[in-house]
C-alpha cells in the first residue's frame, strides 16, 4: 500500500517493447491522458468480462434446466423433508 494513500497500490511493470508503444500511442491520441488511466481501464474490462462470463454460464444452467423440465426430467417433492431426504439419499450414493 501506498503511505500516502493507504487504499491505492505501486505496481512495477515491465512492458514489452509493443506494449509501451501501444500505450503512447492511446495518450498522444487523447484516448487516456497517463498510462494508469489505461491500465484502470483494462483492469475494469477485465473485471466486467469475468462479470459477463459468469452471467452467460448462469443463463445457459437456467436454460438446460429448463430443457430438462420440458422434457419430464424432474422429480416433485410434496410433503415436508422430502427434499432433504432425498438429497442425503443422493449423497450417501456418491460416496
Amino acid at each position: 500500500m501506498n503511505e500516502d494513500h493507504p487504499s491505492k497500490s505501486t505496481v512495477l511493470l515491465e512492458l514489452e517493447a509493443q506494449e509501451a508503444a501501444f500505450i503512447d500511442r492511446e495518450i498522444s491520441r487523447g484516448a487516456y491522458a497517463r498510462a494508469e488511466d489505461l491500465l484502470r481501464a483494462g483492469l475494469h474490462l477485465l473485471e466486467s468480462s469475468g462479470r459477463e462470463r459468469r452471467i452467460a454460464e448462469l443463463r445457459a444452467m437456467i436454460d438446460e434446466a429448463d430443457a430438462d423440465v420440458e422434457a419430464g426430467h424432474f422429480r416433485e417433492f410434496g410433503a415436508p423433508g422430502e427434499l432433504a431426504d432425498y438429497i442425503k439419499e443422493q449423497a450417501k450414493a456418491r460416496r
